[in-house]
Order: C-alpha cells, then structure tokens, then sequence
C-alpha cells in the first residue's frame, strides 16, 4: 500500500512540474529577456485564446478577391495577432504532437529523432534518388495522360460551344497523386491504396478538430478518440493487406531462398529491412510497425502536399493568365511534340523549363502545403540572442514569415516567378528565406520528387488546355493540416487542340 501510495505521489508531483511549474518558469526566463506571449492557462497553455481568435478571424470573414494573396489573417488569425501584441518572437505555449497526427503521419521519419531517424532515412532514401526521380517521371505522365483524357471526354459532354467544362481540382488532383503514389512508391494501384487514403483523410479531419482541444481531452476515451482508435485500427489492416501483396507477388522469390529482393521502389525497400524476412543478417533492420509507419509518413505527407501544390499552381495561373501564357509558350519551346497526350516530358525536358519551376516556387511561397511547423529544443540553446531552455515548442509560421516584407521586399504579397529568377538563395534578402520544404538535415526527403511530379503534370496540362478561374469559385482557403480551398477549386478548362 505504501508503495502505490508513493508511486501515486511521484505521478501527481510530476504531472504538476509538467503542467504547472515548468511552464511558468520557461514563461519567466522569456519575460526576463523581454518576450512576452499569451496568457498561459492550466491544462490547456494557450490554446483557449488561440481557438477565440480563431473562431473570431473566420466567423463572418467575407471571402477574399481572387487576386488577394494575402490569406495568412484568415488562416493563421492567432500568430496574426501575436506578433501585432507581442512582436515577431512571442511565447506560445503548446504541446508538440497530438496522439491523433502521431496516428495520422506514424513514428516515420517526419517525427522520430536520433539513431532511428538516421536508420529510418538510410532505408527510405534511395527511393528517392535522382534515377528514380528520372523513371517516376514516365508513370506521371501515363497517369496524367489518363487524366487529361478524362477532363477531354468532359468538356465533350459538356455540350458546350466553347469546348470548355469546369473541373474540380481538388477531386482530380487528389485522386491523380494517389494513383501515382500508389504505382511509383508502392508499384500496385492496388484497392487498398485508395481506401488508406480515404481512411487518412478522415483521421485528417479529425486531426484538424483535435489541435485546439485542451491537452487533457487528447488522452481521455472520448467518442473521437475512440473513433481515431478504430481508424487506426482499419488503416493498419489495410497497409499489412499492401505488403502482403507484395510478398505474394514475390512468394516464390521467398520460397526458394531467393534474395534477390523485393524491388526498389519505396515499399520494397521497407520490405528488404522488415525483420521478420531479414533473419538477422544485421544492417538496418525495422520492425512491422516501423514499416507501417513509415507508409502512413508518406501516405500523409508526399500525397497530400503534392496535390495541393498542383490544386494552388493551377489557381495562380488561372488567376494571372500572362503567366500562364508564358508557361505554355516555354513548355512548346522545349517540349517538341508536347501539343498532345501521347508524349511525357522526360527529366532532360524537365531542367530546361525554367519558368515553370519558377511559378511552382512562387506558388509554394504563397500557398506552401503546411502552413506552419513545430521544432523542440533538444538542449538549452542560444537562437537569434534569444536563450531558449530544453523542451521549449518552437512554432514557426511559413505563410507568415513567407510574406514578410523585410526579407521579400514590399511586393511580398504579390505573385511574382521573377523573384526566383537567379534562385531561391538569392530570391530574398536571406539565402535560407523559402522554408515550404524545411531546411536543414530534416529537409522533406520527398522533395525532389513531388516538385518532378507537379513539372510532369502542369507540363501536359498546359499543351492541352487554358485554364480560367469558375464563376463559382470562392477564394477563402483553409488550413486542413495542409492548405487547402474551403469550397473547392473549380476551374474552366478549355481545350487547345
């Protein structure tokens, strides 16, 4: 009794420096630097004047002009606030990673750290390697071709004089990078793949709901939680259904001691590592649920934020059609053949369109996918002559720090490529100013191959059609974990052949 009764003490005088101490004194060593941030509350840091000013900059907030780009006061209104009340370095309190986009994006290598992370990325890397990045260009074209074939057959059925029809981007893009993914990283378009992803975009929603609960919700079995649990649940049943495959394809391989492998592509070497199958031949071995893991990190991350990159381009190039003309005019310059459906643009083609990487970097300046990131101090640390203790949550906003004038120049707000004409180091006023992929040893480890995939596809796209904002479309985005039109994206596709 003694015992559970000073185990019972220990927990109550941990949970009380975690929850009440700990934070008061972080928020005391800032103030005697002269940072000052939010009012802290039990249980729940920040979040309560986060969610007022929320619930306040979206409700009754009229829709912007479709040429505004300045979407951050209704997307981010609390960091809006902030650094109008407490400069641009404030004190947000926070907790780093719900459980629910711990079950969303898995332990892979977006979220874990050390020894596991520099094991997890040795395996995953080559999947992403420059000769891969090469061949993925050929399944995107076929998938786009597919595509475009569709968005033809449409406008056909449209009925219309003007060979035109609207067309929902976000649909059509969502469903074409699944298609890729599921073919390039996992070489199957297996049924499994689209039902993770529908499974993924519920945990999403719900994820979104989640992030300004207070702290102590996350952990209680609430009916959302709960809920979560069974996603989850069906979303890892799904993924050992896609590996199972794939050793089933491979099974005679297996049954005759066969080692040469079980392909190069992203799955096959998540298999190659697996421990049941390595029998402990040693190197970088990983568990099932590490494999599990890691498939969700690229479900969530490389699809998502591919399709949203293609969704925003499109957008901004209906929004500004002079540099939509100019794109196309490149693209027929130096893709000979390219004004039809049956040839793909090669990575050869791909490294002479200039402008179009420049308008994929402009888009990503202005609609970057993830809109802010979260970094914790590993150690007491010295950032910007400001001292920051362990543990302490870093929240970094990229839409806002992407519009800041003082690093872009006063037509931040503004879409310009020509900003990126000499490069990205020398596009602002700092070399390291454009963080849409992050920086530094944690960089997106995908990044290369969706900025490949959105070439591919805009390429093909604007050698058929013109693209021109819908009537019907209402400029108001929002953040679903990654950014994203609050009433979908229509847009008027006409054809050019």
């Amino acid at each position: 009794m003694a015992a559970l009764q000073l185990a019972a003490l220990l927990t109550l005088l941990l949970a009380l420096w975690r929850l009440v101490w700990r934070p008061r004194a972080v928020a005391r060593s800032f103030a005697r630097q002269g940072i000052r941030g939010p009012p802290y509350t039990f249980l729940a840091g920040s979040l309560p004047e986060a969610k007022r000013l929320l619930i306040a900059g979206r409700r009754g907030v009229p829709p912007l002009d479709a040429g505004c780009h300045d979407i951050m006061p209704i997307l981010l209104p609390q960091f809006h606030r902030w650094v109008a009340d407490y400069d641009r370095t404030g004190l947000y309190q926070k907790d780093f990673m719900i459980p629910v986009l711990k079950s969303l994006f898995g332990n892979g290598v977006i979220l874990i750290n050390g020894d596991d992370w520099k094991r997890h990325r040795k395996v995953v890397l080559p999947a992403f390697n420059h000769e891969k990045i090469k061949s993925m260009s050929a399944v995107t074209g076929e998938v786009t071709r597919q595509m475009i074939q569709q968005w033809r057959e449409k406008i056909h059925q449209s009925n219309s004089d003007k060979k035109a029809a609207d067309i929902d981007m976000i649909h059509a893009f969502n469903d074409l990078t699944a298609k890729i993914n599921g073919r390039v990283a996992f070489g199957t378009s297996h049924q499994d793949v689209e039902e993770v992803i529908v499974l993924m975009r519920e945990m999403q929603k719900i994820a979104t709901a989640s992030t300004l609960d207070a702290p102590i919700l996350w952990y209680l079995p609430t009916r959302r939680n709960l809920h979560v649990r069974r996603l989850n649940k069906q979303l890892r049943s799904k993924i050992m259904s896609i590996m199972q495959a794939r050793l089933a394809a491979d099974g005679a391989k297996y049954g005759r001691g066969d080692t040469g492998g079980c392909g190069d592509d992203l799955l096959g070497l998540l298999l190659e590592a697996w421990t049941p199958h390595r029998q402990g031949s040693g190197g970088d071995t990983m568990t099932t649920d590490e494999v599990i893991d890691e498939c969700k990190t690229f479900f969530a991350a490389g699809q998502e934020t591919t399709a949203t990159l293609l969704i925003w381009t499109m957008f901004l190039l209906a929004v500004h059609p002079q540099w939509q003309d100019k794109v196309r005019e490149e693209v027929l310059r130096e893709f000979p053949g390219g004004d039809g459906d049956d040839v793909i643009p090669n990575a050869d083609i791909l490294t002479k369109l200039k402008l179009l990487h420049m308008v994929l970097l402009e888009t990503s300046r202005l609609y970057p996918p993830v809109v802010y990131i979260q970094r914790k101090a590993a150690s007491d640390t010295v950032l910007g002559g400001i001292k920051v203790p362990q543990g302490t949550i870093i929240s970094i906003p990229i839409g806002m720090l992407h519009r800041d004038k003082e690093v872009w120049g006063p037509g931040a707000d503004e879409f310009n490529p020509m900003r990126f004409e000499q490069g990205v180091t020398k596009a602002a006023k700092d070399s390291k100013a454009l963080l849409t992929f992050s920086l530094g040893p944690r960089v997106c480890t995908g990044q290369n191959f969706g900025i490949v995939q959105v070439q591919v596809v805009m390429a093909m796209i604007l050698t058929n059609f013109s693209i021109s904002l819908s009537p019907e479309y209402v400029h108001k985005p929002k953040y679903l974990l990654s950014l994203t039109p609050r009433l979908g994206m229509p847009l008027i596709l006409r054809n050019l052949l």
